[in-house]
């Protein structure tokens, strides 16, 4: 059950990214359109594809949690919800405590994505190099003017988010049983934990890309732009080791102490939140 909760997750993430690409594309088209004199525009100029898209994702939401209860009473499926700090049960035989996990996973999930994107587009590496990378195109599409925001900000952006939203949830999660009933300082105290836990999927982001830049390095993975702009990205990231001179020989080790570093930086800081987010519970 747990493979099947996060394909259909990261399948209704992917068909949620089709759509905004799609609508953005559409956009586009409508602003080129009417850049022509005399160039009569339709109402309906947005693709119906994009629709077709956006309603297999509600199908996909809707159908979800009825799956989850129809299969999980017969298992007597434990679901679980990970927030990096706590972890949440859920009920698999109550059809409420399964809609809430549902859409509580898909929306994790979906922020986890930007959280990511918005990681990627926090440096930049030439504007004429950019400017004709499918990458950064994208970045763009998801982000829209958020990348003309001060670098501060985009930083605190994840946290900013999590912190309202993570109050909601408790008090959503209070009126489904799930949560005891707590004081407004406790959950106030909780979201701020929480809002640092929104910053661990860094860690599993920089884990990958330094993965990636091992293998770019020492396995050809053809000349791809995507690919130069996820080394430089990489590269820019381990800048600091460098000074280090971690290269014996012909070997360098410093992507190897960056993934150290990043593991020791995911493990400890998860422990840290835990212990102080059971101090806020009190």
């Amino acid at each position: 059950m747990g493979i099947l909760d996060l394909t259909l997750s990261v399948l209704a993430v992917l068909l949620w990214a089709n759509w905004q690409m799609e609508v953005s594309a559409s956009q586009k088209k409508r602003v080129t359109d009417l850049g022509h004199v005399g160039r009569t525009i339709s109402h309906n100029a947005e693709p119906a594809s994009s629709w077709k898209t956006m309603l297999l994702l509600m199908a996909i939401l809707f159908l979800r949690p009825f799956i989850y209860w129809q299969i999980g009473m017969g298992i007597d499926w434990n679901a679980m919800l990970k927030f990096g700090a706590v972890s949440i049960p859920f009920r698999s035989d109550n059809l409420l405590h399964m809609t809430l996990f549902s859409l509580a996973g898909f929306i994790q999930l979906l922020l986890i994505f930007y959280s990511w994107i918005l990681f990627l587009g926090l440096m930049k590496y030439g504007d004429n190099v950019n400017e004709k990378n499918l990458l950064h195109k994208s970045i763009h599409v998801f982000t829209g003017p958020i990348l003309k925001w001060p670098v501060v900000f985009r930083v605190l952006l994840p946290g900013l988010i999590t912190i309202p939203l993570w109050i909601i949830f408790c008090l959503i999660l209070e009126k489904a049983n799930i949560f005891p009933v707590q004081t407004f300082k406790s959950i106030f105290c909780e979201s701020l934990v929480m809002g640092l836990c929104a910053y661990l999927p860094w860690c599993h982001l920089m884990a990958l890309l330094i993965f990636i830049y091992i293998l770019n390095s020492y396995f050809y993975l053809t000349s791809s732009p995507i690919w130069n702009y996820l080394h430089s990205f990489t590269h820019r990231i381990l800048t600091p080791l460098y000074f280090l001179k971690l290269q014996i020989y012909k070997i360098d080790f410093t992507p190897v102490a960056g993934m150290a570093i990043v593991f020791l930086i995911y493990e400890n800081g998860t422990k840290a939140l835990s212990v102080l987010f059971t101090y806020a519970l009190r």
